[in-house]
């Protein structure tokens, strides 16, 4: 992934405000709204560049999401890009607590998107879901031992088994990175042999990072569609 390439859909103007060492956007409604919390993929490369929070992508993908009626927040739970799941796990109950204190955001119904190496860190949210979570997305996930992240404690196979009736949108590309690939169909298997709520949505020509690097009309779909399935599910 290139160094800041810009988001495949357009980045509404929406209102933001800083809150607990995060940026919520803001839908246009007066009344307590659902929140969708955007947690990064890792590892990345650091050095000279901005915390992913400032990154086009997510910035892209909050906005669209305040656009379509959320909160939206990128939890920056890694700022040296490296994997470290107590810390980043430590950084996002902090931010998920924030944001649900926070008057604009109906506290119980939120949801958590994760991205690429950041999937792991929805494991405990899989096994055991909290009543205030209403769905999880995960964008071309990392999903099982690779070269990109060592996943520490349970599996993302066995814990989507806990996840029972919990919406899930997952992302897949067609032109995956081969051992990210592999970490995927066990996991899909074992979500709808758990009667996990699955909605895959699948980019046949699309590359790991499609929605800044393949400007097609088949990424926009994609991701179009992944925001509706999200929004959707958090406000039910």
């Amino acid at each position: 992934m290139t160094d800041d390439p810009s988001f495949v859909l357009p980045t509404p103007d929406v209102t933001r405000t800083a809150h607990e060492g995060l940026l919520l956007n803001l839908p246009d409604t007066p009344e307590p709204a659902p929140a969708v919390l955007l947690n990064h993929g890792v590892p990345y490369r650091a050095e000279g560049r901005p915390l992913p929070s400032a990154w086009q992508i997510y910035q892209g993908y909050a906005a669209q999401l305040a656009a379509h009626g959320s909160v939206a927040a990128v939890v920056d739970h890694s700022p040296d890009g490296l994997p470290d799941d107590g810390r980043s796990l430590t950084a996002l109950s902090k931010a998920i607590a924030a944001v649900r204190a926070h008057p604009r955001v109906d506290a119980s119904r939120v949801a958590l998107w994760f991205f690429s190496g950041g999937s792991p860190l929805s494991v405990g949210f899989l096994q055991s879901p909290p009543d205030w979570l209403k769905c999880i997305a995960l964008t071309y996930p990392v999903l099982g031992d690779s070269e990109l992240v060592t996943i520490r404690g349970v599996h993302p196979v066995d814990a989507v088994r806990g996840a029972r009736g919990l919406p899930l949108v997952m992302t897949v590309v067609g032109r995956e990175l081969p051992d990210v690939a592999l970490t995927q169909p066990p996991f899909i298997d074992a979500a709808r042999a758990a009667g996990a709520d699955l909605e895959l949505i699948e980019v046949p020509d699309g590359r790991h990072g499609f929605d800044v690097l393949d400007h097609t009309e088949e990424s926009r779909q994609a991701v179009a569609a992944a925001l509706s399935a999200v929004t959707e599910r958090v406000r039910a």
